[in-house]
């Protein structure tokens, strides 16, 4: 099941974590796509992974965490995808070889989107979030209408 949810934080929730995730020296460790060189590239933080705490911003995802109501995390990080002169749809993968559940939270609003299987699209809207089963392919874009687009995504149970 597709589910999409828009004002998903309280504002006050969300604008912490927006304000830490586009400071300046927050720092974003670039990824390359060794699967498909026409992917171009974007930027990631972990956050959680390999079940550790990879970045003190893990309290502020504490909130999203919590409306998801989750029992066991596998994976949350935050995506970076640079602006460029036009839109990169980047090729199509599952978050995992097994079932669990996929978040995907928009931190700002952009041209860019998330495509969930062939014919779901969910546009890049500021505190918008995203639930599908992690197992369904899915990808994402760059944006042309902003400096970046930015999301957090999170697979849990």
């Amino acid at each position: 099941m597709i589910e999409v949810i828009d004002d998903f934080l309280n504002q006050n929730d969300f604008n912490k974590l927006k304000d830490i995730a586009f400071k300046s020296d927050f720092y974003y460790a670039p990824f390359v796509s060794s699967k498909n060189a026409t992917d171009g590239y974007y930027f990631e933080r972990n956050i959680f992974s390999k079940c550790r705490i990879m970045s003190p911003i893990f309290s502020l995802i504490e909130p999203v965490l919590d409306k998801l109501n989750v029992k066991a995390l596998v994976r949350a990080k935050i995506n970076m995808y640079p602006r460029n002169d036009h839109l990169i749809e980047f090729g199509q993968h599952a978050d995992t070889d097994f079932k669990c559940n996929t978040f995907i939270l928009s931190l700002n609003t952009c041209d860019g989107f998330t495509r969930i299987g062939k014919d779901k699209t969910v546009p890049s809207k500021e505190n918008t979030g995203v639930y599908f089963p992690s197992n369904i392919f899915h990808n994402g874009t760059n944006c042309t209408n902003q400096n970046v687009r930015v999301n957090i995504n999170i697979n849990y149970f």
